[in-house]
């Protein structure tokens, strides 16, 4: 817009500037009019600093764009929300087919994501607000949790950019949180001590078929007879839906047993389809009943600290768990040229050495 044409008292002064002089004491005060918008701001009685606002002004508006500019600039158009696009993505994950454990696990981690992000915008999501909920959670003590939430963030916007939701995966600047490990490993020396301390049945046969199969906690609780068939014992793990064939004439040398004599020794008077069951009645659980997931570690911990206490052995805040033995199968069939990779279904052999990593728990002989 034109600036109005200059009155004969403010010729010497720059577009849209204006002088005033007050009749009661006449002193001269300066003006500026926006020309877009009309309003007036008031700059004081100083000429100079005044005419140097002005000519700041006037040029702020000289590189302003026209109307015509901003008719035709494209419109903006409004991010989608985050909670949106994670109903979407619930239907992607649900078509990958994993277990039941896998889903209701990554179900909850998207209520999380939901809860933190689902009100923003997908693309107004940026690097930094990542960074900034991983670091906060990782600070919290959660580590490995901020490693699953940052792996499945990382999922989420691959997916979204795949639809054409997002164009950049703001996940991927991110570094993932370092886990301190804590939890200590598990020597065959030890093992065999809470083996000799195991009263019960049921949890010496699931022992040995820890460290014989290296299968995972639940994988033991769920094996049944009719999964022993052909000279296999079939596993298909809960975790990652993978599907083993473990022989039952697989042997271990350092403890000295097989598979096959193994499931055989799981047969006892109790009529019960589980390799791991309650050989009598034991509060309200029956005998053929099969052994609660707690029910097992519980049982474990008991038989590890009065070995400990047998061997002077004093553990720190993180003693082996029932679960530490999966790794001592694979250091064990390792030491005996087997691939412990397969025995343990992992599908990358980097996850597999983290479970051969004894964590300074072994010797190492050096010829």
């Amino acid at each position: 817009m034109a600036p109005r044409p200059r009155n004969t008292g403010s010729k010497d002064l720059p577009p849209n500037l204006y002088r005033k002089t007050d009749a009661r004491n006449g002193v001269t005060y300066y003006t500026y009019r926006d020309p877009i918008s009309g309003r007036v701001f008031g700059l004081g009685k100083d000429k100079e600093a005044a005419i140097q606002e002005a000519n700041a002004a006037n040029y702020a508006e000289a590189i302003r764009p026209t109307l015509t500019q901003r008719i035709n600039a494209p419109t903006q158009t409004a991010s989608k929300l985050f909670s949106e696009w994670l109903g979407e993505y619930r239907e992607v994950f649900a078509e990958r087919e994993l277990s039941a454990d896998t889903n209701k696990n990554v179900g909850m981690r998207i209520n999380r994501l939901a809860v933190v992000f689902g009100s923003k915008g997908i693309k107004d999501i940026t690097t930094m607000d990542v960074a900034d909920y991983l670091t906060g959670m990782a600070k919290e003590g959660k580590a490995q949790m901020a490693r699953a939430m940052r792996s499945l963030l990382r999922d989420v916007f691959v997916e979204a950019m795949a639809r054409g939701w997002v164009t950049a995966n703001p996940v991927e600047a991110t570094r993932a949180a370092r886990v301190n490990i804590k939890r200590e490993r598990l020597t065959l020396e030890l093992w065999k001590a809470i083996y000799e301390e195991a009263t019960k049945p049921w949890l010496r046969r699931a022992m040995e078929l820890a460290v014989l199969t290296g299968q995972r906690r639940n994988d033991i609780a769920a094996m049944l007879f009719k999964d022993v068939h052909d000279g296999f014992l079939h596993v298909v793990q809960s975790k990652t839906g993978a599907r083993l064939r473990i022989n039952t004439a697989l042997r271990l040398e350092s403890i000295g047993l097989d598979l096959a004599t193994v499931v055989k020794q799981c047969r006892d008077r109790a009529l019960s389809q589980h390799l791991v069951h309650h050989a009598q009645p034991s509060g309200r659980a029956k005998a053929g009943q099969p052994l609660p997931l707690d029910a097992l570690s519980a049982a474990f911990a008991e038989a590890r600290d009065r070995a400990a206490v047998k061997m002077g052995i004093k553990f720190g805040s993180q003693p082996p768990t029932f679960h530490e033995q999966r790794s001592l199968a694979a250091r064990l069939h390792d030491a005996e040229g087997r691939d412990a990779q397969k025995l343990l279904g992992h599908r990358s052999a980097s996850m597999t050495d983290l479970y051969r990593d004894s964590r300074g728990a072994e010797w190492i002989d050096v010829a």
